[in-house]
């Protein structure tokens, strides 16, 4: 089921066919080097489709894959997230490219249709996104996007910055 379309991009709900695509994303230390999961063995590649399906029945978001409109290329995945910071529940975005499709404004694109999709369907007023200050790449997506700073926090024992975009 497709959630979103951008100009280049078709973003999807993740299905099980999408595990070896998934690798390339999710098993990579490079892509994974600031998530606060850590790198995923296949199993937890596994796990990780069904807690996105379960995600959709229960929320109506979760994570979903990106792909090239025209070439069908998996690119990465790009979704929203429901967890508590410092106290507050706080929905928030995150994106994971596969290294070979970095550099082309594909998280930029896909933050912008998830964004789209977080107002007018989901009718969010806000979307948050938890970076860790030394994730340069991702401060200057949200830049772009037009998420702004609000406070430093401590998320899964990990120091982060929580930026936040008004919808």
């Amino acid at each position: 089921m497709i959630i979103v379309e951008t100009e280049r991009l078709s973003i999807r709900q993740i299905t099980n066919e999408d595990a070896i695509n998934l690798t390339k994303v999710l098993a990579d230390p490079m892509v994974m080097q600031y998530s606060t999961v850590g790198v995923h063995t296949e199993k937890q590649i596994n796990d990780y489709i069904a807690n996105c399906q379960n995600q959709y029945d229960l929320n109506g978001y979760g994570h979903w894959a990106i792909y090239n409109s025209i070439t069908n290329e998996f690119v990465g995945v790009c979704g929203l997230n429901k967890h508590e910071v410092d106290t507050d529940d706080v929905i928030h975005i995150n994106y994971r490219l596969a290294t070979d499709q970095q550099g082309k404004g594909y998280a930029v694109e896909s933050t912008f249709g998830v964004l789209d999709f977080a107002k007018n369907t989901l009718k969010l007023k806000a979307v948050h996104a938890l970076i860790e200050s030394a994730n340069i790449s991702s401060v200057k997506v949200v830049d772009r996007t037009g998420f702004v700073f609000i406070k430093p926090a401590v998320f899964r024992g990990f120091k982060v910055d929580i930026y936040q975009v008004a919808l």
